[in-house]
């Protein structure tokens, strides 16, 4: 009877959330880091431009995206990371999974505001 109705998991939104997380870290931060870390501060690029573009909607979203995959991703590792610990946190998949649901939407919230 178990086979024909099988127990809902949330897993599959959360990996796909700790996926997309993972992936946006490894192909944008390294790009990130020359952009932010190299041609700015060189003055190669402007600060005025990517002001520009952070006051577009392409741009917010890019920002969104850029802070709320990779946040649901760390916090994700932290809460496997704790169960592989063997620390038990209780109602961990409601806390963590709320503080990265908390995260996101206070990150909507500043980026629109922008």
């Amino acid at each position: 009877m178990d086979k024909l109705n099988p127990k809902r998991s949330n897993e599959p939104a959360v990996w796909l959330l700790f996926g997309a997380g993972g992936a946006i870290s490894a192909v944008a931060f390294p790009v990130l880091v020359l952009i932010l870390g190299f041609l700015l501060p060189f003055g190669l690029i402007q600060p005025d431009n990517i002001i520009a573009f952070a006051h577009t909607w392409i741009g917010k979203l890019i920002i969104l995206a850029l802070v709320i995959f990779p946040a649901w991703c760390g916090i994700h590792r932290i809460h496997l990371g704790l169960h592989d610990f063997k620390v038990h946190v209780p109602a961990g998949g409601w806390i963590f999974y709320g503080l990265a649901m908390l995260f996101s939407l206070l990150t909507v919230f500043a980026v629109f505001n922008i």
